[in-house]
Parts: C-alpha cells; structure tokens; sequence
C-alpha cells in the first residue's frame, strides 16, 4: 500500500533559497529604479526648462546710477552753450608773419579771437563776419577781404573761458576800392597798416612795411 504512495518532493537546499532571495530582491530594486526613473523623467516633460524659468535679468536704472539733468554737469554747459557770446568778453588782435616783405613776399595776416568771460558760450566766427583791412599810413583804404567776398559762410564756435581761436589770411599785395570795383595789382613800397575786425569788432592796427 506504501509503495503505492506518490514520492516526497525533495527539500531545496537552503544555500540555493538565499540566492533567489537576492537575485529577487536585486530584480525588484531594479525595476523599483526603473518605475521611478521613468515617472521623474514624466514629470520632467511638463516643468519649464531652467532658462525659462529664471531669464537673464535686464539691466535697469537703478544698477546704472546717471546724474539726473539737475546735477549733471554736461547739461549745464550745453544750456550755457546755447547762449551766444556778449561781443564784451571777446577780445581781438591783429598780427603779421613778419615786420617788412620784400617785393616778392605776400604778407599773412592773422587774427586772434580770446574768450575773457567765465562762462562756455557760442561765438560766431565765420568768414561771414571776419574782415582783414590794410590802409596806407595816412590811413587811406587799400583793401578788405568783405569788400569782395562772394557768399560767405557762417560758422559757429563753442568757446571756453580762456580759450582762444586764430584765423589767417595771405594777402597777395592787391589793392580794391570799397566796392570791389576796381583792382589795383601794383602797390607802392611803403609802410602799411592792418586792421582785424570780427563782427562790430575791431582790433588796434598793427604796422608792417613793403619793400
């Protein structure tokens, strides 16, 4: 009757059931990993990337400190500038290149402007307003360059306190009446005199002699 009876399965050793146990367990921590990396990278889809979140800040007024108008010296001087200059504070002086000329030397002439104020102002100092007179020494007209100037120009100039600008002129040792209307080429040795003028402005004549 015994021998009838199915046969007792046999026991596993208990060494091999410790190694499924581990090999279950490192499945189960790997696919726990793989569950989780899988919902983290979900999640991932739908946030904002970093750089779209947090955009490079602009730089504003306040981390770039500016002088408001009231105190900004710049300002200041371009309102002063926009004054043009009391012909008071501007003086002139006549010069030549040299004292005598001989008969084929072409004097030059010079003209220096000074700003002796205190305050930044326009000066208009354009061939507009420029003239360079000679007379004899009797004091008798021989020629102005405004005498026969054809549309002369304008110019403007931004002066300093202190600050001077020269302005020269040859003369090619012609001679004109006041209205431009005749030309006299020969010009007689003798002592002559300059004159500068700027405007309403006249300089003291300055001597010089042809030879």
């Amino acid at each position: 009757m015994a021998d009838n009876l199915p046969p007792r399965p046999r026991r596993i050793p208990p060494h091999i059931l410790r190694r499924r146990r581990i090999v279950a367990v490192v499945i189960l921590i790997v696919l726990l990993a793989l569950v989780g990396w899988g919902i983290w990278a979900l999640i991932g889809l739908f946030l904002p990337d970093d750089e779209e979140s947090s955009p490079t800040p602009e730089p504003t007024v306040s981390e770039s400190v500016e002088p408001s108008p009231s105190e900004s010296p710049s300002d200041k001087e371009s309102e002063q500038a926009a004054d043009a200059c009391d012909p008071e504070v501007l003086s002139l002086a006549g010069s030549t290149d040299q004292e005598a000329y001989a008969e084929d030397e072409f004097p030059t002439f010079a003209m220096t402007i000074t700003h002796d104020g205190d305050e930044l102002c326009d000066a208009s100092l354009g061939p507009d307003e420029q003239n360079f007179v000679v007379e004899d020494s009797e004091g008798e007209y021989v020629f102005s360059t405004q005498s026969c100037q054809v549309d002369p120009q304008s110019q403007v100039v931004e002066m300093e306190p202190g600050q001077s600008e020269s302005v020269e002129f040859q003369w090619e040792r012609v001679g004109t009446d006041e209205d431009c209307q005749s030309v006299v080429e020969d010009i007689s040795a003798g002592e002559y005199q300059l004159t500068v003028g700027m405007g309403e402005q006249t300089a003291d004549p300055v001597s010089f002699e042809l030879q």
